[in-house]
């Protein structure tokens, strides 16, 4: 065993990068010091645009071809699934090896993936199921739902507003006893309610993601060691932006080991709304002593001017790591600041550059404009609208957010966790099959009552209808084939894609919805 870990065991086929010093050889210095080092705990400070990603990406084939390590025992955990596929190719691409099935993805993806996997420790410490993920528009759902029936006023008291107070009390409870922060009324009155709901349908939220395995690993000391065991590594990136239950979860991950590495700027914390929390950086040696710094400031993204400019307001702030960067692109063009007199003035002035650039050559695709908050947009539509600038809004909505995806997901969620309530309300009636509100409530009732597990409730309820009566009972009895089936075909994710866009005729759906679409 060396510094970085042990080694695979014997006879196991060991992954290999091209070799020791070459895989390093196209970083610069102070990277390639942060990439050998395995002595112990390393914090490394690097700048915007000084190749952060490269970095962790370079530290997993460094200790994988380097050290024996196997790849499944480093944990590398972004913010983001973006960041988290280009972080798995950048490896798979050094290593020269197709490497699905890592432990590389956010802290909510682990988080996630180590429920499942201790189904039956969440069972028996909590008493809950992790059956269904409820997004934020689910727990809005459910937040609604709860303050119906204890008649808060929705006019009142904004039911995200509500959802917010909650996500915030969960973070900062006590992850041992799970005892909630502290919450203005009437969230505090919701919460208990609201946590029973996702008991009661068998759902975590996002929030839990990170609390419940926290709260395991803190009950179940055995649970803990096991789980420390399956790491000989942790990678961390934008470390300035983790909470205080993604670093709690670290440092029970990490303790009596210290084998960890985390990436980060104090100077771009920009997440405290959420949680986010900068002395866990800025801390970082006190927690580990014995830990080393590295500090990338080379930056390869900018020129000298931008750099300059960003150096002077930066310099500034009270609490920071100590760097400057600095670029070996010298000169670029200058940084202009306009002051204007209102927010109008601004949209004109920003108008009349876009068209004074146009009239030097540059296309309207080449130009961007930034700014603060959506409500903006409209005064700069105006004035691109009155000067005959084209212009797209840049405001899409995310992939799992769109109708049709969270419908497909809706369809299959029900099928596996008939107690998903959120789902059912979704997708009961879609397409039209004559289920409306109260029998959708009946149905709900009839699940709960009848206990049975998958796929047997769905027989049973392709064969009563729940009692419903007319055309509520052949509605019934239709979703209750439609679960059955996309059960049979759940090994295969094309076969119940297909199954819902045309068994189901959902495709006929989307095209009576949207037709231009």
């Amino acid at each position: 065993m060396d510094s970085c870990g042990g080694p695979l065991d014997q006879g196991e086929e060991i992954l290999k990068a091209k070799g020791g010093e070459g895989l390093i050889a196209s970083l610069n210095e102070s990277q390639a010091e942060a990439v050998r080092y395995c002595s112990g705990p390393l914090l490394v400070l690097a700048g915007a645009g000084s190749g952060k990603t490269r970095v962790l990406a370079h530290k997993f084939a460094w200790l994988v071809s380097e050290h024996d390590l196997d790849p499944r025992s480093i944990m590398a955990v972004t913010f983001t699934n973006k960041a988290a596929r280009e972080m798995q190719e950048r490896v798979a691409r050094l290593l020269d090896s197709d490497l699905a099935g890592l432990d590389i993805g956010t802290f909510h993806s682990y988080g996630l993936r180590f429920l499942i996997r201790n189904y039956r420790d969440l069972e028996r410490i909590t008493g809950r199921r992790a059956s269904t993920v409820f997004d934020r528009s689910d727990s809005r759902s459910l937040v609604k739902a709860v303050m119906k029936e204890l008649n808060i006023d929705q006019k009142q008291y904004e039911p995200g507003w509500i959802v917010e107070c909650i996500s915030k009390a969960k973070s900062e409870g006590d992850p041992r006893s799970l005892q909630p922060g502290e919450m203005d009324l009437p969230a505090g009155a919701v919460f208990k309610k609201y946590q029973e709901g996702l008991t009661r349908q068998g759902a975590v939220d996002f929030d839990d993601l990170l609390v419940l395995p926290l709260h395991l690993l803190l009950k179940d000391r055995e649970l803990l060691e096991r789980e420390k065991a399956r790491f000989d590594w942790i990678l961390v990136d934008e470390y300035q932006d983790v909470n205080r239950p993604q670093y709690l979860l670290l440092k029970a991950l990490s303790s009596g080991r210290n084998r960890i590495m985390v990436v980060g700027d104090p100077d771009q914390s920009i997440y405290g709304w959420r949680g986010a929390d900068m002395n866990m950086i800025l801390n970082f040696e006190k927690d580990f002593p014995d830990a080393r710094v590295f500090v990338l400031e080379q930056n390869y993204r900018s020129t000298s001017n931008i750099l300059g400019g960003a150096n002077g307001v930066i310099r500034n702030n009270f609490r920071r790591k100590p760097k400057k960067l600095w670029t070996a692109r010298s000169g670029g063009e200058k940084i202009r600041v306009l002051l204007a007199s209102s927010e109008r003035d601004e949209a004109a002035y920003v108008a009349e550059e876009v068209l004074k650039l146009r009239g030097l050559g540059f296309r309207f695709g080449d130009m961007a404009v930034l700014y603060r908050i959506n409500a903006m947009s409209r005064l700069y539509e105006e004035m691109f609208l009155r000067n005959d600038i084209p212009y797209r809004i840049v405001r899409g909505t995310a992939f799992y957010e769109r109708r049709e995806v969270k419908d497909a997901v809706s369809f299959m969620r029900l099928a596996v966790n008939p107690l998903d309530e959120a789902a059912l309300d979704r997708i009961g009636n879609i397409p039209s099959r004559g289920l409306g509100k109260k029998s959708i409530d009946k149905l709900k009732e009839y699940i709960r009552a009848t206990g049975e597990q998958v796929p047997g409730i769905w027989t049973k309820l392709s064969e009563d209808g729940a009692g419903l009566s007319g055309k509520a009972g052949k509605g019934a009895i239709e979703l209750g084939v439609h679960m059955g089936e996309i059960i049979k075909r759940s090994g295969e994710i094309t076969s119940v894609v297909e199954y819902i866009l045309e068994g189901i005729n959902y495709e006929r759906e989307l095209i009576r919805m949207d037709p231009e679409g």
